[in-house]
């Protein structure tokens, strides 16, 4: 808005003229005949502007004309003449006042001198790049889109600043009536729409037969234009926008009749995919009847990642799709094709949630053991997990039934897994897991407590006031580290049950389960070993008595050991790599423990 305006705005219009041009009373209006231009609402509004917006008033438009010619082009803060308004308001009587009176050698000699001047006035945008016609479509007037396109058929209305023309913005409206009215008015219509889609684009994506019909006869040269994505109006029919509309192969019909050859190109920017394949992967089996119908070899297209059509039903589960295509001869050519990763169809099969594949495994023509680039065969691919679910499982049952078994090219290197086949079994190692804490528990409190209340007890008075009357003896010292080390071992069992509740890979929980078994008897073990020497320390006399005592502590520990490894149970593994003897169990093993356990828990997080 130019200062001279915005300063009119701020002072507002007259209330009585404002109310007079909403009613179209002239006898009100021309008392305000000589300030027309310096009366203007905040937004710029003359008072032109305000009757064509109010009423339908051609005679009192003719009027202020007379007054001042200057209202007819002037403009309010949008870039906005009445024309625009009126056209927005459908007010066909207003607006046909304002072409009539443009047309004319009438006003003050500036105005007047356009020759041109209606269609001037007709061309003018507003500062969304809207014509008049813009307006008129978008609010479906069909009689005053008539009377602007009628004035000036050979002007070609530009996209606004949303990439709309008028036509395009009728065709994708659904305004039949205004659509055929400028394609047969309009020399040369203009029909692009946002993300370079033309009208027939338009047509495609909402269903419109009809409307797919007169564009081909009036503009044939749109049948090959793409979008920004390299979609043809193909693409969008046979992806089917519109699901309320039915009888979506009929627009397709049209499209393949007028141009069969569209069925072959390639969305340069959409991973090459045909209209054959945005069929498939939307599951509409007419189409993909139609598009055969037409051109039977275009089942020969594959996309950049060189997946056909048969890996696209896969992968996007359509099974009624995956029948149809299974049911045709050349399904062979395409059943072990592989993808740019050396996916078959059937590897994709077995990563899907819910489709129902039989048929595929099935296929007489089908590879069951085939190689991906990784030489691993669909069967290798269950087989990696650490749980199967329910439907893994039904899958690996049909693969096997079918001849399906593990690859084995990557046995130098790959390492095996452990695998449940009864989920009862992580419900069974998570209750041991369980009992393992109560035990770690009492056993770090229990050594924490010998820790503060040492034998022997403390100096209450002297320069060693507070410190252990024992801290001299071998075995006093021998005493604290044991009861240090057994809770230690004690705490850190503890801590890694924590993380075995947290974990759902199943291998995982039974290493640490194994790990927090040898922390346990190795915490025993010690806090025997400070029972005893703090017997010794307290209790010199009973020093030749040591080495009976801690032979039989450690063959109580070793019997305890025994019964948990027994009471934990290997029924439930089918492989596994952790195959330690039991010679490693040694008389130093207790010292060992933490850095096997550490081992452990890293390879299997690996």
């Amino acid at each position: 808005m130019d200062p001279e305006l915005r300063k009119l705005a701020q002072k507002g219009m007259n209330p009585e003229l404002y109310a007079a041009a909403q009613l179209g009373d002239w006898a009100v209006i021309r008392r305000f005949s000589g300030k027309f231009l310096a009366q203007r609402t905040p937004i710029g509004n003359t008072v032109l502007h305000v009757l064509a917006q109010s009423c339908d008033s051609a005679d009192v438009v003719q009027s202020i004309l007379a007054r001042n010619c200057c209202l007819l082009t002037a403009k309010n803060a949008r870039g906005e003449t009445a024309l625009h308004l009126a056209a927005r308001k459908g007010h066909s009587g207003i607006v046909r006042a304002l072409i009539d009176y443009s047309k004319q050698n009438k006003g003050c000699w500036f105005c007047a001198c356009f020759v041109d001047r209606c269609k001037r006035m007709l061309r003018l945008t507003n500062v969304d790049g809207n014509t008049v016609l813009h307006e008129a479509v978008k609010n479906n007037f069909y009689e005053v889109a008539k009377l602007l396109v009628q004035e000036d058929p050979e002007f070609r209305y530009r996209p606004n600043h949303a990439m709309e023309t008028p036509l395009y913005l009728a065709v994708e409206k659904g305004y039949r009536d205004i659509a055929d009215l400028i394609l047969t008015t309009c020399k040369s219509p203009a029909y692009l729409g946002p993300g370079h889609k033309t009208a027939l684009h338009a047509a495609a994506i909402w269903n419109l037969p009809e409307l797919v019909e007169l564009i081909l006869e009036k503009l044939p040269n749109l049948i090959e234009k793409v979008d920004k994505f390299g979609w043809t109006a193909l693409h969008y029919a046979a992806k089917r926008n519109h699901p309320a509309k039915l009888n979506h192969e009929d627009v397709v019909r049209q499209l393949l009749s007028a141009e069969r050859s569209t069925a072959y190109v390639a969305a340069r920017n959409d991973d090459s995919k045909t209209a054959l394949h945005i069929a498939v992967i939307h599951g509409h089996v007419a189409v993909v009847q139609e598009l055969l119908s037409h051109c039977p070899d275009c089942w020969e297209k594959y996309t950049n990642r060189r997946q056909n059509i048969l890996h696209l039903a896969v992968k996007y589960e359509q099974r009624e799709v995956l029948e149809f295509v299974l049911k045709n001869s050349w399904a062979s050519e395409l059943i072990n094709q592989r993808d740019n990763t050396g996916n078959t169809p059937l590897h994709l099969y077995v990563a899907t949630k819910n489709l129902d594949g039989s048929s595929l495994v099935k296929h007489p023509s089908v590879d069951v053991n085939s190689f991906d680039n990784s030489n691993s065969t669909p069967l290798d691919r269950i087989l990696r997990a650490d749980e199967l679910s329910q439907r893994q499982i039904l899958i690996k049952d049909e693969l096997e039934q079918a001849g399906g078994t593990q690859g084995y090219r990557n046995v130098a290197t790959v390492k095996e897994t452990l695998r449940v086949s009864n989920p009862n079994e992580v419900k069974r190692v998570e209750k041991l897991a369980a009992n393992y804490s109560i035990v770690a528990t009492l056993i770090a409190t229990v050594t924490f407590a010998a820790g503060l209340t040492v034998p022997g007890g403390y100096y209450s008075d002297g320069p060693h006031r507070g410190m252990a009357v024992l801290s001299k003896k071998a075995a006093f010292i021998t005493f604290v580290i044991s009861d240090s080390l057994a809770m230690i071992a004690s705490i850190g069992a503890v801590l890694g049950l924590i993380r075995l509740f947290q974990t759902k890979n199943y291998r995982l929980k039974l290493t640490i389960v194994r790990a927090t078994r040898r922390r346990i008897f190795a915490a025993v073990i010690l806090m025997m070993i400070a029972f005893l020497t703090g017997l010794c320390a307290v209790l010199p006399n009973l020093a030749v008595m040591i080495v009976p005592y801690v032979l039989a502590a450690w063959l109580g520990a070793l019997i305890c050991f025994t019964f948990l490894r027994k009471y934990e149970g290997r029924e439930c593994i089918y492989t596994t790599r952790f195959n330690h003897s039991e010679a490693e169990y040694g008389i130093f093993q207790p010292l060992g423990l933490y850095m096997r356990w550490y081992q452990d828990l890293t390879e299997a997080e690996d």
